[in-house]
């Protein structure tokens, strides 16, 4: 199929429904839902939550019911959002299967909303086999991690499903320099194509010297200095045990946590300092993290950190404050910017020198540093590559 793509089928690596619409792949997608009709495919995930081995099991298959109980809904933003029918198994026998199911209902939601030459951009794995049923004028695969590598999945099957993937499609985009190394002469075509940031909806929100809104009500009466961090709380990314080393070792501020769990958390929550709010909109997230007095990234050290490329690193330089991180590959460029350490000890020194030495000229060097990494230049790259019509 040679000609302009008139659309794009979106195999997700997540759930519209439920997970924070910052990721990458929800930026992209909702700039070229401008463009073209999107149909964006909820993730059908890659493994069971497993009483006894997943954390918040009960809750994994609520949410995801909650979610395929929507169907087919058009967003405000314009996207087509449709949560699949699929059987919840992950043996090869069963990713065949649902590929055969995934296509025969995206074939259907295509003709609904009127996409004739669609693209595929393709971030689950598990997708594959659907992928592989119908044409498309061009394949993308959103080398977005290192899946194979998540726990508690089946690692050969996913592995070799990657490899699949990486084999049949036209471009292979990557945004941790670790995996566009390790793969890029098994892809037709890799393209390093990084993350970008919103970056007007986070500095508005924070000028060099301090935030420019009054706190919103839920964290104005907290004790001060905030120690923040937002994002997911997952059990393969996050260090529990240093997070609550941090709330421990400064009794008198406020260790304030963002974002959605999928983990058992009750730890952290015993600490008498601590305040978690749960998920906020990411419209609103950026009124609450421009209070941070330092952001963290408490990260694990395993080899899924390892592929990573945090969408924060970004979000948190545009707000300006600074920035304590365990030391991860893709952190390198920034490390003049970020207080980068390997081990709890020096994660806690950090935080202190942070709260201690900022200053308005350090916050603008870091707002500076992302100023043009737009989300905008990076969803007109990936329309490209997908064959869309100009915008």
């Amino acid at each position: 199929m040679d000609s302009m793509a008139d659309g794009v089928v979106c195999y997700a690596g997540l759930d519209w429904w439920y997970h924070n619409r910052g990721h990458s792949e929800c930026q992209i997608m909702r700039r070229l839902a401008r463009r073209v009709p999107v149909l964006w495919v909820n993730s059908i995930g890659m493994r069971l939550p497993t009483p006894g081995k997943t954390e918040l099991t009960l809750a994994r298959y609520a949410r995801k019911l909650r979610s395929t109980l929507k169907g087919l809904r058009r967003d405000p933003c314009g996207l087509w959002v449709y949560s699949p029918l699929f059987v919840p198994r992950y043996s090869p026998a069963a990713v065949e299967l649902n590929g055969r199911l995934l296509d025969l209902q995206v074939r259907w939601l295509r003709r609904r909303i009127g996409i004739r030459r669609p693209s595929l951009f393709i971030t689950m794995p598990t997708a594959c086999a659907a992928a592989e049923r119908s044409q498309y004028v061009r394949t993308v695969f959103n080398r977005a991690d290192a899946f194979s590598e998540f726990p508690e999945v089946d690692s050969r099957l996913i592995a070799g499903l990657e490899a699949r993937l990486l084999a049949c499609a036209d471009e292979v985009l990557y945004v941790s320099d670790v995996l566009f190394e390790r793969e890029r002469t098994r892809a037709r075509r890799a393209h390093f194509l990084d993350h970008g940031v919103d970056f007007e909806h986070f500095a508005s929100a924070r000028s060099a010297s301090g935030p420019c809104r009054p706190a919103p009500e839920a964290i104005a009466d907290l004790p001060r200095p905030l120690i923040g961090f937002y994002g997911a709380l997952d059990d393969y990314v996050i260090d529990l045990d240093l997070m609550v080393r941090v709330a421990r070792a400064f009794p008198k501020a406020t260790l304030l946590v963002i974002g959605p769990k999928a983990m058992e958390i009750g730890r952290l929550l015993a600490e008498p300092n601590v305040c978690y709010l749960g998920p906020v909109p990411y419209e609103q997230l950026p009124e609450y993290a421009a209070h941070f007095n330092v952001g963290i990234m408490p990260w694990l050290q395993n080899e899924w950190i390892r592929g990573c490329n945090p969408i924060k690193l970004k979000e948190y330089l545009a707000l300006g404050f600074p920035i304590v991180s365990m030391r991860f590959p893709q952190l390198a460029s920034y490390e003049d910017l970020v207080h980068a350490v390997d081990d709890a000890d020096a994660f806690v020194r950090a935080v202190a020198a942070a709260l201690a030495t900022d200053d308005p000229a350090a916050a603008e060097r870091r707002r500076a540093s992302v100023r043009n990494a737009s989300w905008d230049a990076i969803a007109d790259r990936v329309g490209e590559l997908l064959q869309l019509s100009p915008g």
